[in-house]
């Protein structure tokens, strides 16, 4: 008769929990998505460049941006040279003019000769759409691991070319904005500069 009751009351307790597991599990697929940090513009295609080389290098984020395993590692900006190269239609499936480069941070990682921590494994997100201006620059991409990605910047000119007398050694915010990456905002995404090679 105890060991029934036990075994009985042991039946009821796994349901409850199970259906506290099934009530979370559609709450959570209730819950509404976070409003992104940059819309879909349908009319944001092609490409375009800047005038000059000023915005050339590599613009690492201030703070952690981080999706999963996935952070970002710097934001991309090539020379005329490059941009040239890709709308003329000489293209890699590992460059672009403008991109991001996210590394997974679950992959092996080593110091370069460089001293910066690198990873072996690295998503560039190729731009499907540009515009780089002398303040701004905005990119929609594409990754298969990190879904649809958009940016949207402004470049401080002043606070770049002073960052640049120093070699990017200040560490001063030179560009601020937003970023989309999949189903997650960064609505306040702040980097710095540096030139030359980074990873």
């Amino acid at each position: 008769m105890r060991s029934a009751l036990i075994a009985t009351v042991a039946v009821v307790l796994l349901a409850g929990c199970g259906q506290s597991a099934e009530t979370a599990k559609s709450e959570a697929a209730a819950a509404p998505a976070l409003p992104p940090a940059v819309a879909i513009d349908p009319s944001f295609t092609g490409f375009a460049k800047p005038k000059g080389d000023d915005q050339f290098g590599y613009y690492l984020p201030a703070a952690e941006v981080k999706v999963g395993d996935y952070r970002l590692d710097n934001l991309h900006i090539a020379g005329q040279q490059g941009f040239g190269d890709w709308e003329r239609g000489d293209r890699t499936k590992t460059y672009g003019p403008v991109m991001l480069e996210f590394v997974d941070i679950t992959s092996p990682a080593r110091k370069n000769a460089l001293g910066n921590v690198t990873y072996s494994v690295k998503l560039k997100v190729l731009p499907a759409a540009y515009a780089v201006t002398d303040d701004r620059v905005r990119l929609v991409g594409k990754h298969p691991k990190l879904g649809d990605v958009r940016m949207d910047v402004k470049i401080d000119p002043a606070a770049l070319k002073k960052s640049k007398a120093t070699k990017g050694k200040d560490g001063v915010t030179v560009a601020t904005g937003a970023l989309q990456v999949g189903d997650t905002p960064f609505k306040d995404v702040a980097f710095t500069w540096r030139g030359g090679d980074w990873g």
